[in-house]
């Protein structure tokens, strides 16, 4: 198969001004038809890597996708297994809200990645990849960093969809998002953080030790994001659509403590279903 582009350039993505206390980004609304597929096959083989990990079978889907043979008996079976937990197969789609939600956390899962260096000079040093199951409970993600004086930092993200049928604006989905962070954020990373305490060493395991304390302490080392997948004409336009963000976390007000990201592509339910259909192709 022909090597796949990076996402970031596809959606555009059009950075806040000065103006707004949470830095964001809004992008994927003018996505031409080739962007789309492009964009669409990325996620694909992102769901697929996600969900099969080092298996076999990622590298016989990616062969069957590029027009090899047809899985059959326990391979095809095994296949179905890992592909069906997120989408479901052919014959027992899963439904629409889960399919959407999942897309939009794969949508968060490639920005992120491929945001090396943020506006404010931290750099990546890991990405916790988003669930297989999106029905899984607990936190959607969890993003480490070095910042500028060589100190490791976090954020959580929440994400979500924005349905399409709905007559609320974003803000209103970014502000449920918010307030589940509030809630619930500490329980989030407790099952996040804990098991990399036992595999991690050295700052970055302490880093995971003390995560926990440093949410509950506000710390310049924590942060937060939400990130929303949606349709083009649900793009917020004003920055006082992110307020719900600041307005929960008042402390996290430091440059990029808190965040945001909004891919509004034009029918996003119908991108969702598009994403499906190249997962089902490789079966």
């Amino acid at each position: 198969m022909t090597s796949l582009p990076a996402l970031t350039p596809l959606l555009a993505l059009i950075e806040s001004d000065s103006s707004s206390s949470v830095e964001y980004v809004i992008g994927g609304k003018a996505l031409s038809d080739s962007a789309r597929e492009a964009a669409a096959e990325l996620l694909a083989e992102d769901a697929v890597e996600i969900a099969c990990g080092d298996s076999p079978l990622l590298k016989s889907w990616r062969l069957s996708r590029a027009g090899g043979p047809a899985h059959t008996g326990s391979k095809l079976r095994a296949l179905e297994t890992y592909v069906g937990i997120a989408f479901g197969l052919p014959s027992k789609p899963t439904n629409a809200n889960h399919l959407q939600g999942h897309v939009a956390e794969l949508i968060w899962n490639r920005v992120i990645q491929e945001r090396a260096v943020c506006r404010d000079g931290r750099r990546l040093v890991h990405a916790h990849p988003v669930k297989a199951d999106p029905l899984e409970p607990g936190g959607d993600g969890l993003v480490i960093y070095q910042n500028c004086g060589g100190v490791l930092v976090f954020r959580l993200w929440e994400i979500k969809k924005h349905d399409t049928k709905q007559t609320n604006l974003v803000s209103a989905t970014i502000s449920r998002a918010s307030q589940q962070l509030s809630d619930r954020g500490h329980e989030y990373l407790a099952k996040l953080a804990g098991p990399e305490t036992t595999t991690k060493g050295g700052p970055l395991g302490d880093l995971y030790a003390d995560m926990v304390e440093l949410w509950f302490d506000r710390s310049v080392r924590a942060g937060v994001g939400i990130s929303v997948g949606t349709s083009d004409h649900h793009a917020p336009d004003k920055p006082s659509a992110f307020g719900a963000i600041a307005a929960k976390f008042p402390e996290f007000n430091t440059a990029g403590q808190t965040e945001s990201i909004v891919v509004a592509v034009p029918d996003f339910p119908g991108f969702a279903e598009q994403v499906r259909g190249i997962v089902w192709s490789g079966l």
